[in-house]
């Protein structure tokens, strides 16, 4: 079986980094990669979009929103990829989660059997981390496998 190393992407200077690392290590250990994306938010549920049809609210800007989000999530895993290969890493693989991103990443780790996850120290959510503890940090904490952090 083949070893897979889960690179988690935002677009962030680190993530541009934990790229290089990652094909790196992809080279060196024959790994395949799988660059992730996580959209940090979901489809409204079903229930509160009936209400807010009920009730006439704008729906458009939750969905443009989310829309706008998976776009740049696929724009981001494409890009990763392009680097990845121009890096010499033949089996790359691209997804896009949804939802709340510490658990799309270790969900998406334990669906690809990754042995490790390398991602960037700081996305592009700084503030956020450093009052509610970083996304790396929480990673590190609950991943089952090795999970590689980059500055």
């Amino acid at each position: 079986m083949t070893d897979t190393i889960l690179l988690a992407v935002d677009g962030s200077e680190h993530a541009w980094k934990a790229l290089e690392v990652a094909a790196d290590l992809a080279s060196s250990r024959g790994a395949r990669v799988v660059a992730l994306h996580v959209v940090p938010v979901e489809i409204m549920p079903e229930e509160l979009r009936t209400f807010a049809q009920v009730e006439n609210l704008p729906l458009e800007e939750e969905y443009a929103r989310w829309h706008d989000s998976r776009l740049l999530g696929d724009a981001l895993t494409r890009e990763a990829e392009t680097r990845l290969k121009a890096k010499g890493v033949a089996a790359v693989t691209t997804r896009v989660a949804e939802g709340p991103v510490v658990t799309g990443i270790i969900e998406t780790a334990g669906e690809e059997a990754a042995s490790m996850i390398v991602m960037g120290s700081r996305g592009l959510s700084d503030a956020a981390g450093l009052f509610l503890g970083s996304i790396s940090h929480r990673v590190s904490h609950l991943a089952s496998c090795t999970v590689v952090v980059v500055k």
